[in-house]
């Protein structure tokens, strides 16, 4: 076993992923301090490169439970890890030598379908297991995501023209399967031009809502005609 472990580890620095998720979003996490730095998706395994800062003060360690285990969505099926790098199998552990010291580790699963648009990662042991929930497995999206936290940043800082140009272009090419960034941009849009008293472009944008593919875009109608009194 430990012979074949070599042999795929090899295989895969060696070949070509067919895709590479770049920092990818979670809707949910339990460890701020991990992350996931990529995933790439090869045709007969899946690889997940994390890092993890230490926080602690002294005493810090880390390790990975051998039960870990990528979940399909849609199927629930799951698919447990075969491999990994640079990461002890708890309960042997891995010990920081100072606060803020990171560690950079990889693991390995088998292949995934290639149509999935997000999946968990979980841990499964009994304390301190870590998980990410709703991994987004699309770089457009995850680029559009990035884009609309730049353009609150933008907002928050009453920087206008940069917030509005973040928000149209989040809008610009709006996916088949689009997260809640979008309505978010379109609301944000419309409410800037409103406060604006721009009305002409606070419509447009408006409309542009309302005629798009949104699924939920009507509850995001609701809230500009909430917020402005716009129809």
């Amino acid at each position: 076993m430990k012979a074949f472990l070599i042999l795929l580890l090899f295989c895969i620095s060696s070949a070509q992923a067919q895709v590479v998720i770049e920092k990818p979003f979670s809707a949910e996490l339990s460890h701020p301090e991990l992350t996931i730095e990529s995933i790439e998706l090869y045709s007969d395994s899946t690889v997940i490169n994390l890092a993890i800062v230490n926080n602690a003060d002294s005493n810090g360690w880390f390790c990975a439970d051998k039960n870990i285990y990528i979940e399909n969505l849609n199927t629930r099926q799951r698919y447990y890890r075969i491999g990994s790098r640079g990461i002890p199998i708890c309960p042997s552990t891995h010990n920081f030598s100072r606060k803020g010291e990171t560690l950079s580790f990889t693991l390995i699963f088998p292949a995934i379908p290639q149509n999935l648009n997000s999946i968990n990662i979980v841990e499964d042991c009994s304390k301190a297991c870590f998980f990410f929930k709703g991994v987004i497995l699309s770089n457009k999206l995850n680029s559009d995501i990035r884009l609309f936290n730049q353009g609150m940043e933008y907002y928050t800082k009453n920087n206008i023209p940069q917030a509005l140009e973040c928000f149209s272009k989040v809008v610009d090419d709006i996916p088949a399967n689009p997260t809640h960034v979008y309505g978010y941009a379109f609301y944000h849009l419309v409410m800037i031009y409103h406060s604006m008293g721009n009305s002409h472009n606070a419509g447009f944008w408006l409309n542009q809502l309302k005629t798009s593919a949104l699924p939920n875009k009507d509850y995001f109608i609701r809230m500009v005609k909430r917020d402005t009194g716009l129809e």
